[in-house]
Protein backbone atom coordinates (compact mmCIF):
# COMPACT_ATOMS: atom_id res chain seq x y z
CA UNK A 1 0.00 0.00 0.00
CA UNK A 2 1.36 3.40 -0.99
CA UNK A 3 2.15 5.68 1.92
CA UNK A 4 -0.08 8.73 2.02
CA UNK A 5 1.69 11.92 1.00
CA UNK A 6 2.18 14.76 3.43
CA UNK A 7 -0.57 17.41 3.21
CA UNK A 8 -0.29 19.78 0.25
CA UNK A 9 2.75 18.06 -1.24
CA UNK A 10 1.60 16.17 -4.33
CA UNK A 11 -1.14 17.57 -6.58
CA UNK A 12 -3.43 15.78 -9.05
CA UNK A 13 -5.55 17.77 -11.52
CA UNK A 14 -8.06 15.81 -13.61
CA UNK A 15 -8.36 17.68 -16.91
CA UNK A 16 -11.57 16.92 -18.80
CA UNK A 17 -11.79 19.15 -21.85
CA UNK A 18 -11.06 22.64 -23.12
CA UNK A 19 -12.34 25.37 -20.82
CA UNK A 20 -13.24 23.07 -17.93
CA UNK A 21 -10.12 23.37 -15.84
CA UNK A 22 -9.02 26.99 -15.61
CA UNK A 23 -10.19 27.74 -12.06
CA UNK A 24 -8.75 24.48 -10.69
CA UNK A 25 -5.41 25.13 -12.42
CA UNK A 26 -5.26 28.72 -11.20
CA UNK A 27 -5.92 27.61 -7.62
CA UNK A 28 -3.35 24.81 -7.84
CA UNK A 29 -0.81 27.16 -9.40
CA UNK A 30 -1.32 29.84 -6.75
CA UNK A 31 -1.00 27.32 -3.92
CA UNK A 32 2.07 25.74 -5.51
CA UNK A 33 3.67 29.16 -5.81
CA UNK A 34 3.17 29.80 -2.08
CA UNK A 35 4.20 26.30 -1.00
CA UNK A 36 7.32 26.27 -3.19
CA UNK A 37 9.50 23.16 -2.90
CA UNK A 38 6.98 21.47 -0.61
CA UNK A 39 5.04 20.55 -3.77
CA UNK A 40 7.09 17.74 -5.27
CA UNK A 41 4.79 16.89 -8.16
CA UNK A 42 1.81 18.23 -10.10
CA UNK A 43 0.15 15.72 -12.41
CA UNK A 44 -2.33 16.68 -15.12
CA UNK A 45 -4.48 13.60 -15.72
CA UNK A 46 -6.86 13.05 -18.61
CA UNK A 47 -9.05 9.95 -18.48
CA UNK A 48 -10.47 8.92 -21.85
CA UNK A 49 -13.83 7.22 -21.47
CA UNK A 50 -14.14 6.13 -25.10
CA UNK A 51 -15.22 9.46 -26.60
CA UNK A 52 -12.58 9.20 -29.28
CA UNK A 53 -14.48 6.23 -30.78
CA UNK A 54 -17.97 7.72 -30.94
CA UNK A 55 -17.56 9.80 -34.11
CA UNK A 56 -15.92 6.91 -35.94
CA UNK A 57 -18.06 3.92 -34.98
CA UNK A 58 -20.47 4.46 -37.87
CA UNK A 59 -17.64 3.82 -40.30
CA UNK A 60 -16.38 0.65 -38.63
CA UNK A 61 -17.68 -2.84 -39.31
CA UNK A 62 -18.04 -4.14 -35.75
CA UNK A 63 -17.88 -7.71 -37.07
CA UNK A 64 -14.24 -7.18 -38.01
CA UNK A 65 -13.09 -7.91 -34.46
CA UNK A 66 -9.43 -8.30 -35.25
CA UNK A 67 -9.34 -4.94 -37.03
CA UNK A 68 -11.18 -3.19 -34.23
CA UNK A 69 -8.97 -4.60 -31.54
CA UNK A 70 -5.72 -3.68 -33.25
CA UNK A 71 -4.64 -1.07 -35.74
CA UNK A 72 -7.89 0.87 -36.22
CA UNK A 73 -8.47 1.56 -32.57
CA UNK A 74 -4.82 2.32 -31.96
CA UNK A 75 -4.85 4.95 -34.70
CA UNK A 76 -8.11 6.46 -33.51
CA UNK A 77 -6.72 6.79 -30.02
CA UNK A 78 -3.46 8.33 -31.19
CA UNK A 79 -5.21 10.82 -33.49
CA UNK A 80 -7.65 11.84 -30.78
CA UNK A 81 -4.87 12.37 -28.24
CA UNK A 82 -2.76 14.52 -30.55
CA UNK A 83 -5.67 16.60 -31.81
CA UNK A 84 -7.93 16.94 -28.76
CA UNK A 85 -6.08 16.10 -25.55
CA UNK A 86 -2.47 17.26 -25.81
CA UNK A 87 -3.41 20.90 -26.65
CA UNK A 88 -5.75 21.02 -23.64
CA UNK A 89 -3.11 19.60 -21.30
CA UNK A 90 -0.57 22.09 -22.61
CA UNK A 91 -3.01 24.94 -21.99
CA UNK A 92 -3.60 23.70 -18.43
CA UNK A 93 0.16 23.49 -17.91
CA UNK A 94 0.62 27.09 -19.04
CA UNK A 95 -2.12 28.24 -16.66
CA UNK A 96 -0.25 26.74 -13.70
CA UNK A 97 3.08 28.08 -14.91
CA UNK A 98 1.71 31.63 -14.90
CA UNK A 99 1.88 31.35 -11.11
CA UNK A 100 4.77 28.94 -10.69
CA UNK A 101 7.03 28.89 -13.79
CA UNK A 102 9.20 26.10 -12.38
CA UNK A 103 6.33 23.90 -11.19
CA UNK A 104 7.18 20.16 -11.43
CA UNK A 105 4.42 19.27 -13.89
CA UNK A 106 3.90 15.98 -15.69
CA UNK A 107 1.04 14.67 -17.83
CA UNK A 108 -0.78 11.35 -17.90
CA UNK A 109 -3.37 10.06 -20.37
CA UNK A 110 -5.21 6.84 -19.56
CA UNK A 111 -8.35 4.96 -20.55
CA UNK A 112 -11.15 4.08 -18.14
CA UNK A 113 -14.03 5.42 -16.11
CA UNK A 114 -12.97 8.91 -14.93
CA UNK A 115 -13.88 8.81 -11.23
CA UNK A 116 -12.59 5.26 -10.73
CA UNK A 117 -9.33 5.93 -12.57
CA UNK A 118 -8.70 9.19 -10.67
CA UNK A 119 -9.18 7.45 -7.32
CA UNK A 120 -6.93 4.63 -8.52
CA UNK A 121 -4.20 7.17 -9.25
CA UNK A 122 -4.64 8.78 -5.82
CA UNK A 123 -4.39 5.53 -3.93
CA UNK A 124 -1.66 3.93 -6.03
CA UNK A 125 0.67 6.90 -6.29
CA UNK A 126 -0.10 8.66 -3.02
CA UNK A 127 -1.36 12.08 -4.07
CA UNK A 128 -2.15 14.44 -1.22
CA UNK A 129 -4.49 16.81 -3.05
CA UNK A 130 -6.96 16.81 -5.93
CA UNK A 131 -8.16 20.01 -7.58
CA UNK A 132 -11.56 19.52 -9.23
CA UNK A 133 -13.59 21.90 -11.35
CA UNK A 134 -17.15 22.69 -10.28
CA UNK A 135 -19.50 22.08 -13.20
CA UNK A 136 -22.13 24.81 -13.14
CA UNK A 137 -25.44 24.17 -14.89
CA UNK A 138 -27.58 26.90 -13.33
CA UNK A 139 -25.98 30.27 -14.19
CA UNK A 140 -27.72 31.90 -11.21
CA UNK A 141 -27.25 29.35 -8.43
CA UNK A 142 -24.15 27.73 -9.84
CA UNK A 143 -24.48 24.92 -7.36
CA UNK A 144 -24.18 21.78 -9.45
CA UNK A 145 -21.33 19.40 -8.73
CA UNK A 146 -20.49 17.23 -11.73
CA UNK A 147 -20.77 13.46 -11.62
CA UNK A 148 -17.00 12.93 -11.68
CA UNK A 149 -16.45 15.44 -8.87
CA UNK A 150 -19.21 13.75 -6.86
CA UNK A 151 -17.56 10.38 -7.50
CA UNK A 152 -14.29 11.70 -6.08
CA UNK A 153 -15.91 13.37 -3.07
CA UNK A 154 -17.92 10.27 -2.22
CA UNK A 155 -15.18 7.80 -3.07
CA UNK A 156 -12.48 6.25 -0.95
CA UNK A 157 -9.54 8.40 -1.99
CA UNK A 158 -7.32 9.22 0.97
CA UNK A 159 -6.68 12.81 -0.06
CA UNK A 160 -7.98 16.36 0.14
CA UNK A 161 -10.29 17.66 -2.59
CA UNK A 162 -10.34 21.37 -3.49
CA UNK A 163 -13.31 22.67 -5.49
CA UNK A 164 -13.07 26.33 -6.64
CA UNK A 165 -16.28 28.31 -6.27
CA UNK A 166 -18.17 30.01 -9.07
CA UNK A 167 -16.85 33.38 -7.84
CA UNK A 168 -13.24 32.25 -8.20
CA UNK A 169 -11.32 35.01 -10.06
CA UNK A 170 -10.81 34.27 -13.74
CA UNK A 171 -7.76 36.52 -13.92
CA UNK A 172 -5.36 38.38 -11.69
CA UNK A 173 -4.15 37.33 -8.22
CA UNK A 174 -5.70 34.41 -6.37
CA UNK A 175 -6.50 35.46 -2.78
CA UNK A 176 -5.30 33.01 -0.13
CA UNK A 177 -5.50 35.17 2.96
CA UNK A 178 -8.61 34.17 4.89
CA UNK A 179 -9.77 30.68 5.83
CA UNK A 180 -12.70 29.14 7.69
CA UNK A 181 -12.47 25.70 9.30
CA UNK A 182 -15.54 23.89 10.59
CA UNK A 183 -14.37 22.11 13.74
CA UNK A 184 -16.31 19.37 15.53
CA UNK A 185 -13.49 17.35 17.07
CA UNK A 186 -13.69 14.55 14.52
CA UNK A 187 -10.50 13.17 12.89
CA UNK A 188 -11.57 14.77 9.61
CA UNK A 189 -12.02 18.24 11.07
CA UNK A 190 -8.71 18.03 12.93
CA UNK A 191 -7.02 16.98 9.69
CA UNK A 192 -8.56 20.10 8.13
CA UNK A 193 -7.09 22.19 10.95
CA UNK A 194 -3.64 20.74 10.29
CA UNK A 195 -3.94 21.32 6.55
CA UNK A 196 -4.82 24.96 7.18
CA UNK A 197 -1.83 25.15 9.52
CA UNK A 198 0.46 23.96 6.74
CA UNK A 199 -0.91 26.54 4.31
CA UNK A 200 -0.74 29.36 6.87
CA UNK A 201 2.87 28.47 7.58
CA UNK A 202 3.68 29.58 4.02
CA UNK A 203 0.99 32.26 3.57
CA UNK A 204 2.39 34.43 6.36
CA UNK A 205 -0.30 37.14 6.25
CA UNK A 206 -3.25 34.76 6.28
CA UNK A 207 -5.79 34.38 9.08
CA UNK A 208 -8.22 31.65 10.06
CA UNK A 209 -11.61 31.39 11.76
CA UNK A 210 -12.20 28.21 13.74
CA UNK A 211 -15.96 27.64 13.86
CA UNK A 212 -17.97 25.26 16.00
CA UNK A 213 -21.72 25.11 15.46
CA UNK A 214 -23.88 23.88 18.34
CA UNK A 215 -27.21 22.27 17.53
CA UNK A 216 -30.09 24.15 19.15
CA UNK A 217 -31.78 20.85 20.01
CA UNK A 218 -28.71 19.81 22.01
CA UNK A 219 -28.75 23.17 23.77
CA UNK A 220 -32.40 22.77 24.73
CA UNK A 221 -31.93 19.22 25.99
CA UNK A 222 -28.88 20.23 28.01
CA UNK A 223 -30.82 23.09 29.60
CA UNK A 224 -33.64 20.77 30.62
CA UNK A 225 -31.39 18.15 32.19
CA UNK A 226 -28.84 20.57 33.60
CA UNK A 227 -26.13 18.34 32.12
CA UNK A 228 -22.42 18.95 32.31
CA UNK A 229 -20.42 19.70 30.31
CA UNK A 230 -22.83 21.72 28.24
CA UNK A 231 -22.68 21.67 24.41
CA UNK A 232 -21.09 25.14 24.51
CA UNK A 233 -18.41 23.98 26.95
CA UNK A 234 -17.67 20.99 24.73
CA UNK A 235 -17.38 23.31 21.74
CA UNK A 236 -14.97 25.53 23.67
CA UNK A 237 -12.76 22.53 24.46
CA UNK A 238 -12.81 21.44 20.82
CA UNK A 239 -11.89 24.90 19.55
CA UNK A 240 -9.09 25.26 22.08
CA UNK A 241 -7.64 21.93 20.95
CA UNK A 242 -7.76 23.14 17.34
CA UNK A 243 -6.07 26.43 18.25
CA UNK A 244 -3.37 24.61 20.21
CA UNK A 245 -2.75 22.42 17.17
CA UNK A 246 -2.19 25.51 15.02
CA UNK A 247 0.01 27.18 17.63
CA UNK A 248 2.12 24.03 17.86
CA UNK A 249 2.61 24.41 14.09
CA UNK A 250 3.96 27.93 14.59
CA UNK A 251 0.78 29.91 13.86
CA UNK A 252 0.53 32.87 16.25
CA UNK A 253 -2.66 33.30 18.26
CA UNK A 254 -3.40 36.75 16.80
CA UNK A 255 -3.97 35.08 13.42
CA UNK A 256 -6.64 32.78 14.88
CA UNK A 257 -10.26 33.61 15.71
CA UNK A 258 -12.64 31.25 17.50
CA UNK A 259 -16.41 31.36 17.01
CA UNK A 260 -19.28 29.34 18.47
CA UNK A 261 -22.68 29.68 16.81
CA UNK A 262 -25.98 27.94 17.40
CA UNK A 263 -28.14 26.59 14.61
CA UNK A 264 -27.89 24.50 11.46
CA UNK A 265 -24.18 23.87 10.73
CA UNK A 266 -24.38 24.33 6.96
CA UNK A 267 -26.41 27.53 7.28
CA UNK A 268 -24.03 29.01 9.84
CA UNK A 269 -20.93 28.06 7.85
CA UNK A 270 -22.41 29.63 4.72
CA UNK A 271 -23.47 32.82 6.50
CA UNK A 272 -20.13 33.29 8.26
CA UNK A 273 -18.14 32.61 5.11
CA UNK A 274 -20.05 35.39 3.34
CA UNK A 275 -19.86 37.77 6.28
CA UNK A 276 -16.13 37.26 6.74
CA UNK A 277 -15.34 37.00 3.00
CA UNK A 278 -13.17 33.92 3.49
CA UNK A 279 -11.20 32.58 0.55
CA UNK A 280 -11.49 28.86 1.36
CA UNK A 281 -13.88 26.87 3.56
CA UNK A 282 -12.23 23.75 5.03
CA UNK A 283 -14.36 20.74 5.96
CA UNK A 284 -13.40 17.29 7.21
CA UNK A 285 -14.42 14.01 5.64
CA UNK A 286 -16.52 11.69 7.74
CA UNK A 287 -15.06 8.20 8.02
CA UNK A 288 -17.88 5.66 8.08
CA UNK A 289 -15.71 2.54 7.93
CA UNK A 290 -12.33 1.79 9.45
CA UNK A 291 -11.25 0.00 6.28
CA UNK A 292 -12.23 1.71 3.04
CA UNK A 293 -15.49 3.64 3.11
CA UNK A 294 -14.57 7.31 3.41
CA UNK A 295 -17.54 9.56 2.68
CA UNK A 296 -18.44 13.19 2.76
CA UNK A 297 -20.73 13.76 5.73
CA UNK A 298 -24.14 15.41 5.57
CA UNK A 299 -22.79 18.81 6.68
CA UNK A 300 -20.16 18.83 3.94
CA UNK A 301 -22.74 17.88 1.33
CA UNK A 302 -24.99 20.71 2.47
CA UNK A 303 -22.15 23.24 2.46
CA UNK A 304 -21.13 22.21 -1.06
CA UNK A 305 -24.68 22.95 -2.16
CA UNK A 306 -25.17 26.18 -0.23
CA UNK A 307 -21.76 27.73 -0.82
CA UNK A 308 -21.49 27.41 -4.59
CA UNK A 309 -19.63 30.71 -4.86
CA UNK A 310 -16.94 29.75 -2.35
CA UNK A 311 -13.89 27.56 -2.79
CA UNK A 312 -14.27 24.49 -0.59
CA UNK A 313 -11.67 21.99 0.59
CA UNK A 314 -12.78 18.60 1.89
CA UNK A 315 -9.93 17.07 3.90
CA UNK A 316 -9.45 13.38 4.58
CA UNK A 317 -8.08 12.26 7.96
CA UNK A 318 -4.68 10.63 7.88
CA UNK A 319 -4.60 6.93 8.72
CA UNK A 320 -2.72 7.42 11.96
CA UNK A 321 -5.19 10.03 13.23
Amino acid sequence: MTKKAEPLSKFLLPIAKKGVFRAACRLAGAMAEILGERVSEITLLHVMAGRYLSTHMANIDIRAEILIESETFRKLREEFINKEIVPVLNEAKKTIEQFHPKAPINMEIVDGKPASKILEFVNEYGYSTIFMQRRCIDPVKGSFIGSVTSGILYGNGACSVYVPGTDFPESGPVPLNSFLVAVDGSPGSMAAVKEVGVLMGYAKESKVILLSVVDVVDLAEAAKSDSWPTPVQEAEVTLMAAQETLEDMGIKSERITQKILAGDPAEKIAALSDESEVDIIFLGRTVRSAITDVLVGSVARAVLGRCAKKTIAVVSPREEE
